[in-house]
């Protein structure tokens, strides 16, 4: 019996362990705007800017993030721009990346940079903008402006520079279990993490597993924020399934 006793103690021990290790190792996130219906994508802005009033004053560069070819993503930082319009939160620079599908059309006026390519010459504009006391808003792909990668522009921005970007990149989330694999953006690690987004994919999944129970209205758009890193923000975003087709 006593050998019984230690075998199910030290399995009750591995396990806490386990668990410890594995919680310990997870991001911790910060919920800023919690599961809500909107009515158009400019109500998600404008619950940005009352969510983050404060923060946005304080954050002169933002990173505003979109999953390529939803329009509608587009549609919530034009408002974003729009609301923001105000002394001590206006963004007077704003900076595109050209090979987002539509974003030259919506924003004609933009300066052109591809993030990826040209990220020296981003820094660099930046930081005459900062010099001019001017603000800078940038529209650039999500896996490009999250900083949960550790490869992307956002990140080696930060590593390169003493800038210190605020990111708010947009996703898409699946709505149950079945529709995890659907996704754009996979949660895969290690040596199946091909396109280098795993780690951005699991923030997206593990998050919305988290509302699967929430009741979700198809005539509506719907979506969430976290702070998942410092100055670094995730939201989910999902459109009404008719416009989402």
């Amino acid at each position: 019996m006593k050998y019984i006793y230690w075998i199910s103690a030290a399995v009750i021990l591995a396990s806490g362990i386990g668990f410890s290790i594995y919680f310990g190792i997870q991001p911790k996130t910060i919920p800023k705007i919690t599961y809500s219906h909107f009515e158009a994508p400019s109500d998600l802005a404008k619950a940005v800017i009352l969510r983050l009033n404060q923060e946005l004053k304080s954050s002169p560069i933002v990173l505003l993030g979109v999953m390529p070819g939803r329009s509608y993503d587009l549609e919530v930082w034009k408002a974003f721009l729009a609301e923001s319009s105000l002394p001590g939160l206006q963004y007077q620079v704003l900076v595109v990346d050209p090979d987002l599908p539509g974003v030259v059309d919506m924003f004609p006026g933009a300066v052109r940079v591809n993030f990826m390519k040209d990220t020296d010459r981003f820094i660099e504009g930046a930081k005459k903008a900062l010099s001019q006391g001017l603000r800078m808003a940038a529209i650039v792909p999500s896996i490009y402006g999250s900083q949960l990668l550790k490869e992307s522009p956002a990140s080696l921005i930060k590593q390169k520079s003493d800038l210190q970007p605020a990111s708010f990149s947009l996703a898409g989330f699946p709505r149950n279990s079945e529709q995890e694999q659907k996704q754009e953006l996979l949660c895969v690690m290690g040596v199946n993490d091909r396109q280098g987004t795993g780690a951005l994919g699991c923030a997206v999944q593990n998050k919305a597993r988290l509302v699967y129970r929430k009741k979700s209205n198809p005539q509506k758009f719907e979506g969430l924020m976290d702070l998942v890193g410092e100055r670094d923000y995730l939201i989910l975003f999902n459109a009404p399934e008719a416009k989402a087709l």
